[in-house]
This record gives C-alpha cells, sequence and structure tokens, in this order.
C-alpha cells in the first residue's frame, strides 16, 4: 500500500503497479484513512516526520517501521561555496524534529543512524540545479541567466576529476511498535 500527498508521484507509480500494491492519496495532516493495526510494517522515504504518531495506530503491536530522512549534513558544503545561492543551517534541526516525533510515538524500541557519504556535483548546471529543486522552471532559468558565470567559477576552482565533492546525508529510523 502506498501514501502520498502528490497525485503527480502515485500517477508515476501507478504505470509499472504490480497486482498486489495498491496506492492512496491522502495527507497525514488528515491522519492515515486506514484501520487499527492493519499492516505488519511500514516505510517512511523523505515522508514527514508527522506520520510516526499515526503509525503507531495502524501498525501491528510488534511491527516494524523503517524511516530514511534527509540528513542535516546534506550539501552542508554549498553554502560555503555559493553563499548568495544557499543557506546555511545551524545545529540538528531535522535530527531534533525526529527524536521530538519519535519521542510522542512512544514505540516499545527505536534507533536512529546517521549516514554520511561524499557525491559528486558533475557540472555547474547541476548546482543551479540543486538549487532551484522543485521549483518552478522559471526560477532556474533566471538563476542561470544571472550567477551561472560565477557559479562556473567556483565550480572549476574546487572540483576534482569527479566534479564537485558535497556531503550526502540521511537519518535511518528503526522502530518497533
Amino acid at each position: 500500500m502506498g501514501f502520498d500527498v502528490t497525485e503527480k508521484f502515485l500517477q508515476v507509480r501507478l504505470k509499472d503497479k504490480k497486482p498486489n500494491v495498491s496506492f492512496v492519496l491522502g495527507n497525514i495532516k488528515n491522519g492515515l484513512l486506514f484501520e487499527m493495526d492493519e499492516f505488519d510494517c511500514a516505510y517512511i522515504r523523505k515522508g514527514p516526520t508527522s506520520a510516526y504518531p499515526y503509525l503507531k495506530k495502524v501498525i501491528k503491536s510488534g511491527g516494524k517501521i523503517i524511516g530514511l530522512h534527509p540528513g542535516d549534513e546534506t550539501n552542508k558544503e554549498l553554502p560555503l561555496l555559493f553563499p548568495n545561492l544557499f543557506d546555511s543551517s545551524i545545529g540538528t534541526p531535522i535530527l531534533n524534529l525526529i527524536n521530538h516525533r519519535i519521542n510522542i510515538s512512544k514505540f516499545s524500541h527505536s534507533k536512529i543512524e546517521a549516514i554520511n557519504s561524499t557525491e559528486y556535483i558533475h557540472s555547474p548546471l547541476d548546482v543551479l540545479k540543486l538549487r532551484c529543486f522543485g521549483q518552478h522552471p522559471s526560477i532556474y532559468e533566471t538563476l542561470k541567466e544571472k550567477n551561472l558565470y560565477e557559479v562556473s567559477k567556483i565550480f572549476e576552482q574546487n572540483a576534482t576529476k569527479d566534479g564537485l565533492p558535497i556531503t550526502f546525508s540521511c537519518y535511518i529510523v528503526r522502530a518497533t511498535v
């Protein structure tokens, strides 16, 4: 059973769906539309941490929850290299929020693991695409027009043969209801 707030994402999934898979469009702000103890497990991928308290109701006792969330360290180099394009964050706001949601959910067991690795941005245009992710295409075009020269200079000064190294970070949540 897949659950998402974005109809477009569900449309993509429906194209290749298996016969034993179904999808529900909904918003966690309205709760989960499932029965108590309906599922044995749940997987959250980049989804809202606000789902954890609701999952405790729809996952059977002893059931497992795995969550994958963006980490606070992701792209930490970009505000240093491109301060006019990227904002830096202070502290661990994502981890703090996950911890809060896990604590109020009162799972029988939970663990949060932080994973960091190095990824590479392959071109100055990719820097701008990353900055504009999820925004209207016109924003990308405007930033490209205004910033590509400067971004290219900084990129070339800091890139390796593999590209511009940046940190990829995520939190893996493992919980038992």
